[in-house]
């Protein structure tokens, strides 16, 4: 079996919605993503996923594109049993394009467990098998959110996960009405950096002043506003978890010394692998929760959370719910779904996506 990579290939992968999604920085109607394969030289083949966010993570499909296209060099001829160190090599070429080489290193490590019969969540410990997610609720009237919330209860969903960020008023009353008509839920608030600090807290207070009893409060202030994000913890009871602030080890960190959340929100899409193995142990030392989160990607790209999240076992709240917001399409393996739980019992290498693109 040779281990030598042949190729290095990136092309576009349009995945249409089943409705469009709206959060407090736009909506969406498609996901415009990037297919990235990694072909050894005999045959074998791992495969990643880009979901490109110029908000998040300023990545364009260009932009993806074209870092694939420069750091093809760097990567084929290599040994994929060296993965760590071409995937060392290929992140010093690449200095903000994260989403990017986050799609580069989930088809490098697919290829190499696929080369070795090893699952990924058993090459990240094993831990678990299978994991529950949440089910994200878009922005929209107090109406479609309580029927959003009856549906997907009626679907095995029990933790709800509201987008918010409209004004203060009109997201108590979401939130309210997915209280009234799931009450047995957990329910949880991701705001998008929408709120000021004040506001994110009047949104807290009236909310459960109605009953809603909210279990987290994910991103309420802008990514770079840590003392609106220390305002928030220390003027809320309930978790505060940081996402867009963080990209990075040294971001973890610094949310650990300033102390401006109880929780951190890994995805792959903004930190990679590699970076999201670090920020779980700086999160473990420092006694931080952990969530992980996806960005809109396809079976394929979400399939590394769910290994990822099984092989740790160590993520006390699970939003990977991209792949019940987009219409699926034929793809093999990852992860098996029943209701709100993914499973990656009977995965022999890798990921195990197995996908031929048209």
């Amino acid at each position: 079996m040779s281990t030598i990579i042949r190729e290095l290939i990136a092309e576009p992968l349009d995945l249409p919605l089943w409705e469009p999604f709206k959060i407090a920085t736009g909506t969406k109607d498609a996901a415009l993503n990037v297919l990235i394969r990694v072909v050894l030289e005999d045959g074998t083949t791992g495969f990643g996923e880009v979901a490109p966010s110029p908000y998040t993570t300023g990545d364009t499909r260009e932009t993806v594109l074209a870092v694939m296209d420069q750091l093809s060099s760097a990567v084929v001829g290599k040994d994929i049993r060296s993965w760590r160190g071409i995937l060392n090599e290929t992140r010093k070429l690449v200095r903000y394009q994260v989403a990017a080489h986050s799609g580069l290193e989930i088809a490098v490590l697919d290829a190499f467990g696929k080369s070795r019969g090893v699952a990924l969540a058993d090459m990240f410990g094993g831990v678990k098998k299978s994991v529950e997610t949440d089910i994200t609720l878009s922005l929209g009237t107090p109406e479609k959110a309580g029927e959003d919330a009856a549906k997907f209860i009626k679907q095995g969903f029990s933790k709800l996960k509201i987008k918010v960020g409209m004004d203060v008023q009109a997201d108590a009353d979401r939130i309210v009405a997915v209280r009234d008509n799931a009450p047995d839920a957990e329910i949880s608030l991701d705001a998008n950096q929408a709120f000021s600090p004040k506001d994110a807290v009047e949104l807290v207070r009236r909310a459960n002043a109605r009953g809603a009893n909210i279990s987290m409060f994910e991103q309420p202030v802008r990514k770079d506003d840590f003392e609106g994000m220390r305002f928030v913890r220390d003027h809320c009871p309930l978790p505060v978890a940081a996402d867009e602030t963080v990209f990075t080890p040294e971001d973890a960190l610094r949310v650990v010394r300033e102390g401006v959340a109880d929780m951190i929100n890994i995805k792959v899409a903004k930190c990679g692998i590699l970076g999201a193995l670090e920020i779980i142990s700086i999160c473990r030392a420092a006694n931080l929760g952990l969530m992980i989160g996806a960005m809109m990607e396809s079976k394929i790209g979400l399939a590394a959370s769910v290994h990822l999240s099984c092989g740790f076992g160590c993520f006390a709240h699970n939003d990977l719910d991209s792949v019940y917001l987009l219409k699926p399409f034929e793809c093999e393996g990852g992860f098996t779904l029943d209701g709100s739980n993914f499973s990656v019992e009977g995965i022999t290498g890798g990921t195990g996506i197995v996908y031929e693109p048209k």
